[in-house]
């Protein structure tokens, strides 16, 4: 392959240079058209990989098979431009390839028996039961009273994915999804669900289940079907965030389970998963069936409590509702509540009675906290508790690690002291501090509309806000508590959320800080709050540090400086590496397109001009006026090529003269090989042109120096670049130096980058807009008019500085940059 296209290439090269020519510039636009694509895509997994727009693992695999793709096309046309040159970069391209395919790829998930599993072994098995079943199973294993179920296990789930052929449907419909994409989320998640309910639960599947029932003594009962998530109850809590049924009849169990299993990808789930750099597979679903408790009062209990000062924050806090939790961990009731010692056998400390909480027994409070002190002890840190109280007496129904908040002052108590109080005495359901002005929302609808950084005000804490706290700074409540499911996601994202806060306080847009721990709003934005602010930033940029490995092999860009050792095919180390290196080389192979002899210019024609300037111009395409026809001189009003455009605007710009008694060519070329056979304005001696409609490769001969110009300038910014060399002059070597001084000085303020070496400039700019681009290209017009013979007469440094700030005084007086 690499043999019969390097014998290609140079058959072309020495016997059809003008096809070399039109296929190299080919192969270029193509190039150019894939490193667009290709710094796009980038792009977008940048966002993705470091935290900044979070996304499914399938949209970012789906972008990195792009990718892939486009970069391998940039280094076949590279390898087309000049295939002896660059022989080793797809091999390592393939390496980089087989990396990133490793890190990507992810194995099939186990869909073998066992379906289902007793409560009783679902801790031996917290892979396949799951979080919340495996922490149930736990501590019924340590005495604790739970009540008596079973566990659909997370094989159960892939087999019932497997069957019924949804796995690519899952990967399809999560192509388009990150976090930013609201729209895509809830298209995505909606047709799952449909995708699920309508699936069919495997026989077998359903065999075990209805053995399990009988098994547990759970036949004819109502019966709770709950979530229990691979990777719910952990580190990380997903609370609220998945379904759970209650009250099933017993003919009701399997649609039921598929409920639950359907919302697995509701729109919050997937969001909260995503922003935790959490896969689909990483969050597999197994369900727990449990008998329902008939209640009369539920609630939850940290064993660790906060938002009691009492006692310094050191206490057992007891949230009580009437019959079950579920109006308590929605947000939509506010519980009573109890304090309890921290102790073995727990002493109550203090009260604080609700109208629609019920009255607990003493004695059943003691009792709650012991058990939730045993948990904790068996869990060897503090938990957060469900609990019920039935006709039999407590039942313990979760447990699960408390999300736990650092303590420390959101600002000084002199900023609080300066500060106007607006509102105080609010309930802490998350502590921290932030500002922002005020955003209202009454219902799901306004939810999607709530600015960036804004303080939400709302009547109660619902769940579903929780897929929005990317975009709130803190939330205000009317009604809640620290036990809602939205207060504990919350606590995990560092935004404070306070409540009790009644209709009518807080304006809408006025700017607020909210101190979550002391249960107070401030007017304004206090200092302390802003500084506070970007800390989290940090740490949620350090969140994605998870993806290191990945971004190392494909977004990372190391190499950057064209003119390291290490700026070659086996110095590319990521797929970024790669792009840059095909850009930079390929535009290399364009500046040196043609030689100093002109070969492969045979149907080149010349331009007609006023200038004394001899200059042929060979079209690709699109460069010329179709008015300009097909053969003989050609006015250069007829000129289409956006680059020769504007840097000719700038050659013949009025306010510059020539002399016209003598022509402008390559006089060396003329003193060395002439000895008058050659006419003045020969091929051999002239300037020449290629260019297409975005294109231009000017190799421009003046006297006794020359300058190559590869340029290109359209609508896209990140593809137009000028290169630009000067090289030579007839006058001594110091004064040639002078002119390259008054050249860098004057290139410089328009932007480029400029390298001199001995009596040689090189120049570059790169991805900028049209207009810009142009305009650079006009200022190289100009520059290279009025230096033609300017080496002759430059004295020292300072008066080519002075020349340098006398031309833009005279022809920029309005300064580089518009």
């Amino acid at each position: 392959m690499i043999a019969s296209r390097l014998l290609r290439h140079w058959f072309t090269r020495l016997l059809a240079p003008d096809r070399h020519i039109r296929e190299k510039y080919g192969h270029f636009k193509e190039l150019l058209r894939s490193d667009s694509k290709a710094l796009d895509l980038i792009a977008d997994l940048d966002a993705h990989l470091y935290g900044h727009d979070p996304a499914d693992m399938a949209r970012i695999r789906f972008l990195l098979a792009q990718l892939t793709r486009g970069v391998g096309e940039m280094a076949d046309c590279l390898g087309l431009m000049n295939p002896q040159a660059y022989e080793m970069l797809p091999h390592n391209l393939e390496r980089i390839s087989a990396e990133i395919s490793r890190l990507v790829t992810q194995p099939p998930p186990a869909a073998d028996p066992p379906y289902v599993l007793s409560l009783d072994q679902a801790c031996d098995h917290p892979g396949q039961a799951g979080g919340k079943a495996a922490n149930l199973s736990f501590a019924r294993r340590h005495g604790v009273p739970t009540p008596p179920g079973f566990v659909v296990t997370a094989s159960a789930f892939a087999r019932y994915l497997r069957d019924n052929a949804l796995e690519e449907e899952v990967e399809l419909r999560f192509r388009d999804v990150s976090l930013s994409n609201h729209d895509a989320i809830v298209r995505a998640t909606g047709e799952l669900q449909e995708l699920i309910l309508a699936a069919e639960v495997p026989a077998d599947v359903v065999a075990e289940m209805t053995d399990a029932l009988r098994r547990s003594g759970l036949e004819g009962m109502r019966l709770a079907v709950r979530s229990s998530a691979v990777a719910e109850d952990g580190e990380i809590s997903f609370a609220g965030q998945y379904a759970s049924e209650l009250d099933v009849a017993p003919g009701d169990v399997l649609g039921a389970y598929k409920r639950v299993l359907a919302g697995k990808y509701c729109p919050r789930a997937v969001a909260y998963r995503i922003r935790h750099g959490l896969t689909d597979f990483d969050t597999a679903m197994a369900v727990l069936v449990l008998p329902m408790v008939r209640a009369r009062a539920a609630g939850v209990v940290y064993t660790r409590d906060p938002a009691c000062a009492a006692v310094g924050g050191k206490a057992v806090g007891v949230y009580v509702v009437g019959g079950l939790a579920a109006n308590l961990v929605d947000g939509s009731a506010t519980p009573g509540k109890h304090y309890l010692s921290r102790e073995p056998e727990p002493e109550i400390l203090m009260g604080c009675a609700c109208e629609s909480a019920p009255m607990v027994d003493d004695n059943v409070l003691r009792e709650l906290g012991a058990w939730c002190m045993r948990l904790e002890k068996v869990f060897g840190e503090p938990q957060d508790v469900e609990w019920a109280l039935g006709p039999d007496g407590l039942v313990i129904l979760q447990s699960r690690r408390l999300q736990q908040d650092e303590d420390r002052d959101a600002f000084s108590s002199e900023e609080a002291k300066a500060a106007r109080l607006l509102v105080s005495d609010l309930d802490c359901a998350s502590p921290g501090a932030a500002c922002g002005p005020v955003f209202h929302v009454a219902s799901g609808a306004d939810f999607r509309s709530i600015p960036q950084g804004s303080v939400v005000v709302t009547a109660s804490l619902r769940p579903a806000l929780s897929q929005f706290l990317d975009r709130i700074a803190g939330i205000v409540a009317g009604s809640g508590s620290r036990a809602s499911h939205l207060a504990s996601v919350a606590r995990e994202r560092g935004v404070p959320v306070v409540v009790g806060c009644g209709p009518g306080v807080l304006a809408e847009g006025d700017v607020v800080t909210v101190d979550g721990g002391a249960g107070k709003i401030f007017e304004g934005c206090l200092p302390g709050v802003m500084a506070q602010s970007r800390d989290v930033e940090r740490m949620h940029a350090r969140i994605r540090a998870g993806n290191e490995d990945l971004a190392a092999v494909t977004v990372h860009l190391g190499l950057i400086d064209p003119e390291a050792d290490n700026f070659t095919p086996e110095g590319c180390r990521s797929l970024h590496d790669v792009v840059r290196f095909c850009h930079e080389k390929s535009v290399a192979e364009m500046f040196s397109l043609v030689g100093r002899g002109g070969r492969g210019l045979g149907r080149s024609r010349r331009l007609v001009t006023e200038l004394p300037l001899v200059m042929y111009v060979l079209d690709l395409g699109g460069g010329l006026s179709p008015q300009a026809g097909s053969k003989g001189p050609v006015g250069v009003e007829l000129v289409d090529s956006a680059p020769l455009r504007a840097m000719w605007d700038g050659l013949a710009d009025g306010r510059v003269t020539w002399d016209g008694s003598q022509l402008h060519v390559d006089w060396e070329e003329f003193d060395r090989v002439s000895s008058g056979i050659f006419r003045m304005d020969s091929r051999i001696l002239a300037s020449y042109a290629i260019i297409a409609r975005e294109y231009m490769h000017l190799n421009i001969r003046f006297g006794y120096h020359f300058s190559i110009v590869d340029a290109l300038c359209g609508d896209t910014p990140g593809a137009n670049y000028v290169k630009f060399r000067f090289k030579g002059g007839g006058a001594a070597l110091n004064q040639r130096a002078y002119r390259l001084i008054f050249v860098r000085d004057v290139l410089e303020r328009f932007g480029y980058e400029t390298v001199i070496r001995g009596d040689m400039l090189d120049a570059s700019l790169a991805r900028l807009g049209l207009g810009e681009t142009a305009r650079a290209l006009n200022a190289l017009g100009l520059v290279l008019a009025v230096t033609r013979l300017m080496d002759i007469r430059l004295a020292d440094v300072p008066q080519a500085k002075r020349e340098a700030a006398s031309f833009m005084q005279n022809f920029f007086p309005e300064g580089a940059h518009e």
